[in-house]
């Protein structure tokens, strides 16, 4: 773009900009030139002008010295405004007459927030106009050499806000070799996409390219696959902000005149290569271990049990290891079972016999609800099969044992082992056994507590024990991972709660046991 004064340069086609009323006009990311004609002449028209950190920035330079402009970039961790005051800071100025441009990065609709802020003002009765931009999503792997579309190999864009968790749909384009998938603010989150990931059957050897700072005098690419691209960005510390493109077209070198990328050709989807894969249980040469949670929608809890389940896979290498959950998370346990398995045929023969093509081992401390009716209905009628829970296990006293240390904890300590709890007493009476399993351990007595479904609780356990004597209670913490149950442990009364078994390497040992003796190893 040229230099020129924007209050002052020479006429554009008209795009009027009343007073009172506000622009939101998109860029691109990071580029001085990313604007279009219309976006320009709006901007010269403001008196206001609100800019992103990542927008065209380099604009707000060329404005007359007339113009206030307001700075509300946000970075990772640090947001200098918050939405809601940009969305009272837009209303504001237009309501006190001015001319109020909106300078966003990308396009606004994409993941900018710009339909939050055109609502807001047309709810404050300011009137909006809206110009697009050029998303990122798009620009950053093109900045890249990296083409989000090519005839024969890549036929669908799929854009993810990959700032936690990634959906069923996610993973589902993910493991569509035609589909390109864009990862839009994930460079913070690369450790978790790529194990969630892998734990749902996208394709270790699936290409993955990462541009930071598209556009800018500052650009770098790297390219890895989906095995390797953590390590390969830790390699080249890439930071933000950055954009993870996943798919045949981020290999590096495809479009390197040499590259098989650039010969490919056909109809798109249609053609063999971008068929559906078969199944990975039916393809596997020994059964999917399935590791089935409960779920939580705590980050840290989250990141545990993928974390056990990485670690089942260490121990098992050659065996696809998948997750799976019975609430709140996503696969549930049906939908992971019927993706990687066959139903069972209803006469059985000799041939038979041969192993299910999938195993759910529950990652679960005791017998129940979850066990009895979720996961059993998932195996019935399908060519898959059901281990045991983890508990009763001397090794969980184990670790039990090992938190209580970690927590800092004495031999004359009264040591409560708070359960979630179950109204199966089949269930209650594991819970009671691992109570004596660990008392064992630890050579002193165990009082067991529930948190719901069953009696004592945690804190009648906990006021008991203080009302023998006790004079001070600990709590052997009998729950897999953080969740919506550690805060009621903490509030039971105890002077200490250890921390949950967590990613143990014994933890994973159990779980691999269940799902060889569910196999009759």
């Amino acid at each position: 773009m040229p230099s020129t004064d924007l209050a002052h340069g020479d006429a554009l086609p008209t795009a009027m900009l009343d007073r009172g009323a506000v622009a939101l006009i998109g860029g691109g990311p990071g580029a001085l030139d990313l604007i279009t004609v219309r976006g320009l002449s709006l901007l010269r028209q403001a008196d206001v002008v609100i800019v992103d950190r990542l927008g065209p920035v380099g604009l707000t330079a060329l404005l007359g010295p007339e113009v206030e402009v307001i700075d509300v970039g946000k970075r990772p961790g640090a947001h200098t405004v918050r939405q809601d005051g940009i969305e009272e800071l837009l209303v504001r100025k237009a309501h006190a007459g001015h001319r109020v441009a909106r300078l966003k990065g990308g396009d606004p609709f994409v993941l900018g927030r710009g339909g939050e802020e055109v609502l807001a003002c047309r709810a404050a009765g300011v009137p909006v106009q809206v110009v697009p931009g050029v998303t990122s999503a798009i620009a950053g792997p093109t900045a890249g050499d990296v083409p989000v579309t090519h005839r024969g190999a890549a036929v669908a864009l799929h854009i993810v806000n990959a700032h936690g968790d990634l959906g069923p749909a996610d993973l589902a384009a993910l493991r569509d070799p035609g589909t390109t998938t864009v990862l839009m603010m994930g460079v913070e989150w690369l450790p978790r996409l790529v194990e969630q990931s892998l734990l749902n059957g996208v394709d270790p050897s699936t290409p993955v390219a990462i541009v930071q700072s598209a556009t800018l005098t500052d650009q770098r690419v790297v390219h890895g696959t989906l095995a390797t691209i953590e390590r390969v960005a830790a390699d080249a510390e890439i930071s933000h902000p950055a954009v993870i493109t996943v798919g045949r077209t981020a290999a590096a070198g495809f479009l390197d005149t040499s590259a098989s990328g650039t010969a490919l050709r056909g109809p798109g989807r249609e053609a063999p290569a971008v068929e559906r894969a078969r199944p990975a249980a039916i393809a596997a040469s020994a059964p999917v271990l399935i590791g089935c949670a409960h779920g939580t929608r705590s980050r840290e809890g989250r990141d545990v049990v993928r974390a056990i389940l990485r670690r089942i896979g260490e121990l098992v290498p050659g065996i696809p290891v998948r997750e799976a959950y019975v609430d709140v998370q996503s696969p549930d346990v049906a939908d992971a079972v019927a993706d990687l398995s066959v139903p069972a045929p209803d006469v059985r023969t000799r041939e038979d016999d041969a192993a299910p093509a999938a195993v759910v081992v529950p990652l679960l401390l005791s017998t129940g609800f979850h066990v009895n009716q979720d996961i059993a209905a998932a195996v019935t009628g399908r060519d898959a099969a059901a281990g045991a829970p983890l508990g009763p296990d001397p090794r969980l006293a184990e670790v039990m044992a090992q938190r209580l240390a970690e927590a800092g904890t004495h031999s004359e300590d009264a040591v409560v082992m708070g359960v979630v709890g179950t109204r199966d007493p089949a269930g209650q009476a594991m819970a009671h056994e691992m109570g004596r399993v660990l008392a064992r351990r630890l050579g002193r007595e165990v009082s067991v507590g529930f948190l719901a479904a069953a009696s004592p609780t945690v804190a009648e356990a906990v006021a008991s024990r203080r009302a023998a004597g006790a004079r001070r209670v600990v709590v052997a913490n009998y729950l897999l991972a953080p969740g919506q149950f550690t805060s009621q442990l903490e509030d039971a009364g105890a002077d200490l709660v250890a921390a949950p078994l967590g990613d143990h390497p014994l933890v994973a040992e159990i779980a691999v046991d269940r799902y060889e003796a569910t196999l009759g190893a």
